[in-house]
């Protein structure tokens, strides 16, 4: 057999195949090459089916299949021809499968920006329809806001005169000569209205001046009810025989202490009640509530507290 023959029978065989039949040959099972080779038989059974993990580089696979074909004293470089041959066999096929891939996916890419072209005109066209008749209805509302804004302005005016007329006193006109007087209860009856306006209006002024002693007293109402209603702040004595960690909040959130505080500290604070207090060893404190001692025996040792002063 020449050796252009081995090679075109290498070529036909497959480095897997060949290296299966040599095993067979030599009664060796996929697990005792895989111990002898220190892989696992999954390796082994891929390198003979010639089907390889993507993950694993070709020249690892070479590398495989050389010492598989020492371990079975078959010559390593026709194995590694065949195995040459087969990879580029794929690699063709590979390319082209490649591009058609990169084909279809700028394919699919068109589609979904065409897409997202569209939706974007629709929002665009949907805001522009919005904003038009956001426009068209607030112009009845403008006009109806001037127009019902204007007897509002002119009532003042009307009232105004209306009293102007009424205060000032009616004069009667000069009567010629000639026309015959008109009796004194006509011209002396306007004089009579006018006082009586002044009359009216003379109480009502007297009104407003003793409704002042009310305004005062219900001013001094408003003041004591402010000064009840405003919280008034508590003092808190915070005193440490070991280290500990602390967190103060008062009523209003406001973080008024917060973090370790060393043993022999005496801690003075003030702020809104009720206060959460959170200690990380309360048998290390001492706290004075307004002068007066808090009760720390009902917290347990070696374990941290959370607790509202006043105590409820």
């Amino acid at each position: 057999m020449t050796d252009e023959q081995v090679a075109e029978q290498t070529q036909a065989t497959g480095p897997g195949t060949m290296l299966k039949e040599a095993r067979v040959a030599r009664g060796l099972s996929i697990e005792e090459v895989a111990t002898r080779l220190n892989l696992k038989p999954a390796n082994i059974q891929s390198l003979e089916t010639e089907v390889f993990d993507q993950r694993i580089s070709i020249t690892f696979i070479r590398g495989y299949y050389k010492n598989y074909a020492k371990l079975l004293d078959v010559a390593p470089q026709q194995v590694l021809e065949a195995f040459d041959a087969l990879n580029a066999a794929k690699q063709e096929p590979a390319k082209l499968q490649s591009f058609s891939r990169k084909v279809a996916k700028q394919a699919s890419d068109d589609r979904l920006m065409l897409v997202s072209y569209v939706i974007l005109a629709i929002i665009i066209a949907m805001v522009v329809v919005w904003w038009l008749q956001q426009s068209n209805s607030s112009e009845p509302i403008s006009t109806s806001a001037i127009v019902t804004a204007e007897p509002a302005t002119s009532q003042p005016q009307q009232e105004q005169s209306a009293l102007t007329a009424a205060s000032e006193p009616n004069i009667p006109e000069q009567v010629p000569q000639d026309e015959p007087e008109l009796p004194a209860q006509v011209i002396e009856q306007p004089q009579q209205s006018s006082v009586d306006v002044q009359r009216q209006a003379e109480p009502g002024a007297t009104e407003v001046t003793d409704s002042s002693p009310d305004d005062t007293v219900v001013e001094d109402v408003l003041a004591a009810a402010t000064q009840d209603i405003l919280p008034t702040e508590a003092e808190l004595v915070f005193q440490f025989s070991a280290d500990c960690w602390v967190n103060i909040v008062d009523a209003t959130g406001e973080a008024i202490a917060y973090g370790v505080k060393v043993a022999g500290r005496t801690m003075p604070v003030s702020g809104v009640p009720p206060f959460e207090v959170t200690l990380g060893a309360p048998e290390a404190v001492q706290i004075n509530f307004d002068g007066e001692a808090v009760d720390m025996s009902q917290f347990p040792k070696g374990r941290s507290a959370k607790f509202t002063l006043p105590l409820q």
